[in-house]
């Protein structure tokens, strides 16, 4: 749709120490993991992990919305939006009809506008397609909050970015929120969303390459 994207919104200096302070306890599990179970330098590392982190906790439940997520409303116009959303129970049909349904009005609205794209080839722009298995989501918020809000609470991509649902929700990442959205791959706890491969595109798109 043309629209201008971030992905370095403007962030106070709270938000900005309390994302160091996230990435830096992370670091710290990381090498407390590394070390050998019986030393004495695991113990304190863990400690410090424990107490850095809830330091973040603290921080981030006094937040706005808004300040956790400030580009949460990137690529989800609400005239756009879904009219039913993802929930437990589902069915393959009643999901595939919701992103058809996002899918229908972008494709209208682009007609209006005479910005329909040439079908003939695939060209991903250097952006990438991300599969979300949005029943293996456990709502944490991690992978929002580290993505700066491009993932929701339940690890969505913006309803724009939906092209379909085969099982799971395909969607395209432009190149400039590739960055955004692989922080939230990280932190993913469950690891419900992933990049798909060459042999996931080449299968559902044709021998297109990795793009």
């Amino acid at each position: 749709m043309l629209q201008k994207l971030r992905n370095k919104p403007v962030e106070s200096d709270e938000i900005k120490r309390r994302r160091a302070l996230g990435e830096r306890a992370a670091n710290h599990a990381f090498a407390a993991h590394q070390l050998e179970a019986s030393s004495v330098f695991k113990w304190l590392t863990r400690k410090k992990v424990k107490t850095m982190m809830a330091e973040a906790s603290h921080m981030l439940a006094e937040a706005r919305l808004d300040e956790i997520r400030p580009l949460a409303g990137q690529l989800r116009t609400p005239g756009m939006k879904p009219r039913e959303e993802f929930r437990a129970g589902q069915t393959e049909a009643q999901r595939m009809a919701i992103v058809e349904g996002v899918c229908d009005v972008r494709a209208a609205r682009l007609r209006e506008s005479e910005r329909v794209p040439a079908t003939e080839a695939i060209d991903l722009g250097g952006g990438r397609i991300l599969r979300c298995a949005y029943d293996e989501n456990v709502s944490d918020d991690a992978a929002g909050y580290d993505s700066k809000g491009f993932f929701d609470v339940e690890c969505v991509p913006p309803w724009e970015a939906w092209v379909c649902y085969r099982g799971e929700l395909i969607a395209y990442v432009p190149k400039i929120l590739c960055g955004l959205a692989q922080r939230g791959i990280e932190v993913d706890p469950v690891s419900c969303i992933h990049w798909a491969d060459s042999a996931f595109l080449a299968e559902m798109f044709g021998a297109i390459g990795a793009g």
